[in-house]
């Protein structure tokens, strides 16, 4: 087995090289991948306070760059995106609710 290392810059390289339709195709297949893991994250998870209602998702162009968001919306109108995607203490269940790493698992392909 042989580790091989990659120039870092590589993906900005091969960005600016096949210009923003690479990125932008990108982009379009990991907000694919986010919204089916989310929805498949809402299912049996805690099934009376799902979330997968109150997600907006959303796609930027920038230059040769491609962001994908995802905004979580709590019940109380609050933005919960970050509880939702790491985890975060539940005051109402006195314990430690892990996060759905939604966003992590679809930029990297899974």
């Amino acid at each position: 087995m042989v580790r091989v290392r990659l120039d870092r810059h590589l993906s900005t390289r091969i960005a600016e090289e096949f210009g923003p339709a690479l990125t932008r195709a990108e982009g379009k297949r990991v907000l694919a991948r986010a919204k089916a893991l989310a929805n498949a994250a809402a299912i049996g998870r805690n099934p009376g306070h799902s979330v997968a209602d109150r997600i907006e998702w959303g796609i930027k162009y920038h230059g040769i760059d491609t962001t994908v968001g995802m905004t979580v919306i709590g019940r109380d109108g609050s933005d919960v995106s970050m509880a939702h995607e790491v985890g975060a203490w539940n005051k109402q269940a006195g314990r430690f609710v892990e996060g759905h790493h939604v966003m992590q698992r679809a930029a990297r392909g899974g």
